[in-house]
């Protein structure tokens, strides 16, 4: 109760989304990578999107060219018409 108070009061300063509270704008989706080969599971990534619209991702490919942005971003700033 004493968090929703809160949310109310700074809605500039905090977005509320189900089951967590991200501060300063940013935006947390889940989107689907590729299917895994060996186990045939469809792996799924978490997409921050920032101020200024920069996005980061929790997939592998952000570790080797962390200055471009992964296709899960650009395939979620796709489906936001970002």
């Amino acid at each position: 109760m004493e968090i929703l108070k809160k949310i109310n009061n700074n809605m500039e300063d905090v977005f509320y989304y189900p089951g967590m509270l991200f501060p300063n704008g940013t935006r947390t989706y889940r989107e689907t990578g590729s299917r895994n080969k060996k186990t045939g599971k469809l792996n799924e990534y978490d997409v921050t999107i920032g101020k200024k619209n920069k996005g980061t991702c929790t997939c592998p490919a952000m570790t080797y060219r962390p200055y471009q942005e992964c296709k899960h971003v650009k395939n979620l700033k796709r489906k936001l018409c970002i």
